[in-house]
């Protein structure tokens, strides 16, 4: 007579209550993800900032929406924590910088907006030209998520 029964099995010899564990952790491991929220700078520096009573009058007003066209294909195609491999050159390193890349948007069809993101012309050129170095996005902003991109 056996007096160690084993637990009842699920599928590929899991034991059921392995499977219910592994469904009931799996959801926390959303919980990981990294913060989308940039860095801030040290009290100390923050302090010494001085903010205009207002913005200059040839300040640029963006629509809500556009802005977070933007951002979805500029975190697709260059995300923040995206650092260049070790030994990059000059250029390569250039071509990392979000700030090498102008960036243009514009409605389309049924709530969806294109997004193109080009190269600086000239910009990291430093060993002749650089061809295809960009993307255009189409980005649904309702819900959030990029629906093609053409490179």
């Amino acid at each position: 007579m056996n007096l160690l029964k084993s637990a009842p099995r699920g599928r590929k010899g899991l034991p059921k209550s392995g499977w219910l564990l592994a469904l009931c952790l799996l959801p926390a491991c959303a919980l990981f993800q990294r913060t989308s929220r940039p860095p801030h700078a040290p009290e100390e520096e923050a302090a010494r900032v001085q903010f205009p009573l207002d913005l200059p009058e040839d300040a640029q007003t963006l629509a809500g929406g556009t802005v977070t066209a933007m951002q979805l294909a500029l975190d697709d195609f260059r995300p923040l924590d995206l650092k260049p491999h070790d030994g990059a050159t000059e250029e390569e390193r250039c071509l990392y910088q979000r700030e090498s890349y102008d960036v243009s948007a514009a409605p389309g069809p049924e709530g969806v907006t294109f997004v193109q993101i080009t190269l600086k012309p000239q910009l990291c050129e430093k060993q002749g030209a650089i061809m295809d170095m960009g993307a255009t996005y189409a980005v649904d902003v309702k819900g959030r998520r990029i629906l093609a991109v053409r490179h």
